[in-house]
């Protein structure tokens, strides 16, 4: 509720200032926690909005004159004067501001650009050997579409064994979530081709032998089992090293063992053939870390 209240003050003020009849300043208080907004850019090194500054470039992905819904949080305060076209709720404006919070966080790109590959679904399961506090780092070559919970500056959890991630905000989570699109083009070159009726069968023999746990590899089936199956065949490869550079993460405390499994698929009308890919075994060790994700390339 106050956060609504908050919302529409800012477009009342907003309105007046267009009309000449104040000049419009800041909504920000002091409990104003977590916020969103979306914003217009309107330059090529910074994005101004409510109170906000937030870096335009390489590993935010906000293209200039994208729009682009923000979450942010009230930190390191400072002085500074601007304006900046604002687009919410289908109404563009003009907002004035004083202050500018240099600590940003990102959450969802409000339209994708039609076509374009996402990177859907990567989820991150941590399993420390004893209840611990793990901070995760992803640095992602393109823009988030979704994080959950928030990225902010990375991801702080309390980790359990069983897989259980419990976030600063005390919500409960069964792994970490993200989504986003790549700057980094793949193309397949090896790997399998499956009858679109024969995927099941094929990803419960192949996601094990990876290292994917049976909850695991449930889960990536269930995702991507629906969006596969009706497919006359579908061309997979699983990537390694080209996918890591394009997401790499960062584990404080360092894990003894990471499995990050990453498919890209295309659909096919005929049968290809594909260099068989073969994978090195994987051994469950310490602190493990695992990630599944993919991304289809039609």
């Amino acid at each position: 509720m106050k956060k609504t209240f908050i919302f529409a003050l800012a477009i009342v003020f907003a309105v007046l200032s267009l009309c000449g009849c104040i000049p419009l300043e800041p909504v920000l208080t002091d409990d104003m926690d977590v916020d969103y907004f979306y914003v217009t850019a309107c330059g090529d090194d910074w994005i101004y909005g409510h109170d906000t500054k937030i870096i335009c470039g390489r590993n935010h992905g906000y293209q200039i004159c994208s729009t682009v819904k923000v979450e942010y949080y009230k930190a390191d305060l400072v002085e500074e004067k601007g304006s900046v076209t604002v687009n919410e709720a289908d109404y563009s404006h003009t907002i004035y501001y004083d202050k500018v919070i240099k600590k940003v966080v990102f959450s969802r790109l409000a339209n994708p650009n039609a076509g374009e590959p996402v990177y859907d679904k990567p989820v991150i399961y941590l399993y420390p050997e004893t209840p611990t506090e793990v901070f995760v780092k992803l640095d992602f070559d393109g823009y988030f579409t979704e994080t959950i919970p928030p990225y902010r500056d990375g991801w702080h959890v309390t980790a359990y064994p069983d897989g259980q991630l419990i976030a600063e905000d005390g919500e409960k989570y069964p792994y970490l979530f993200w989504e986003g699109v790549p700057n980094v083009e793949l193309s397949i070159t090896e790997g399998f081709c499956i009858a679109g009726s024969q995927t099941r069968e094929f990803l419960e023999k192949i996601l094990p032998e990876i290292g994917l746990s049976e909850n695991e590899y449930t889960e990536f089936i269930n995702y991507w089992l629906p969006q596969m199956e009706n497919n006359e065949y579908n061309l997979i490869q699983f990537f390694g090293e080209q996918y890591v550079a394009a997401a790499r993460l960062e584990i404080t405390p360092t894990p003894d063992s990471v499995l990050r499994v990453f498919m890209a698929y295309r659909s096919s009308d005929e049968c290809v053939s594909l260099a068989e890919q073969t994978f090195p075994s994987f051994v469950r060790e310490g602190f493990t870390v695992v990630e599944w994700g993919g991304t289809c390339l039609d």
